[in-house]
């Protein structure tokens, strides 16, 4: 999704901020928004808040609310894809690789 609105919208990216802290998202607010969807997805309450802090100092209460949306709806479409048993596709796999991730054997295509 990163991707494509990145290339819809003609903006610069790079997804290897996603497993490398270090490296810069080129997007506005991009570590705080790592941050923020890292602790979401972690369920620490402590460094939950503190992250929604953090992204609501610099972008207001509006940007912690869409990315709060954004982080959702993802792990939304990700459980529904993975209990519906839905394979990794080719350019899911071609990412995964690309970002040194490891894909879970029951996602696996075959």
């Amino acid at each position: 999704m990163l991707r494509a609105s990145a290339i819809q919208t003609n903006r610069s990216f790079s997804l290897e901020a996603i497993v490398d802290p270090d490296t810069d998202s080129h997007l506005r607010w991009g570590r705080e928004l790592l941050a923020f969807t890292d602790a979401a997805i972690g369920r620490d309450p402590e460094t939950m808040a503190s992250t929604r802090a953090a992204l609501a100092a610099l972008g207001g209460r509006d940007a912690v609310v869409r990315a709060a949306g954004c982080v959702g709806t993802f792990q939304m479409m990700n459980r529904l894809l993975d209990t519906l048993g839905v394979k990794v596709d080719r350019k899911g796999l071609a990412l995964a690789e690309e970002l040194d991730l490891d894909v879970p054997e029951h996602l696996l295509p075959g």
